[in-house]
């Protein structure tokens, strides 16, 4: 398969499966005490480049269509782009799998605070708490579920055998 069709692939089997554990774990993932269980894909961003980043966005967006809060979820898609690309280029400029945990951190660190301070806005919640529980949901998705399951996908080499890299 051309890297072309495969990376087109890779972006829409990505973006579907994050948006599918989104909407059917509807109760879990919006609203300010959220666990986006599909954040733990995060992690395996990495490893599957350019295509990872791209999928996550495509993913959050057609998850934030969904959103409980209406079309200003929407605006989150921008930070969460942001954020999946630094994953991305920490780890291909260093290759080193720790960097994967700093990554995933800081994404919940700013989705924490992009998300809580829209939350806070849009339905009238304090703000520091609010932020701080966005924060927590995403760390135990992103960093909690996603680092043991970067682990596994990189020991079984699954992307990088289908890559070809």
């Amino acid at each position: 398969m051309k890297n072309r069709t495969k990376n087109l692939a890779l972006i829409s089997i990505y973006a579907a499966l994050y948006a599918a554990l989104v909407v059917v774990l509807g109760p879990f993932s919006y609203g300010p005490f959220q666990i986006r269980i599909a954040d733990s894909l995060l992690a395996a961003v990495p490893l599957l480049g350019i295509a990872g980043v791209l999928g996550h966005t495509l993913g959050v967006f057609i998850a934030n269509l969904f959103s409980t809060i209406g079309p200003v979820d929407l605006l989150n898609t921008i930070p969460s782009f942001a954020m999946a690309f630094v994953v991305y280029y920490i780890y291909k400029r260093t290759q080193n799998d720790y960097t994967v945990i700093g990554a995933c951190t800081a994404y919940s660190v700013v989705l924490g605070i992009t998300v809580g301070t829209m939350l806070s806005y849009v339905l009238s919640l304090p703000l520091l708490p609010t932020i701080a529980y966005v924060f927590i949901g995403n760390f135990i998705a992103s960093v909690l579920i996603g680092w043991p399951l970067f682990k596994l996908l990189k020991r079984t080499g699954v992307f990088q055998r289908w890559l070809g890299t």
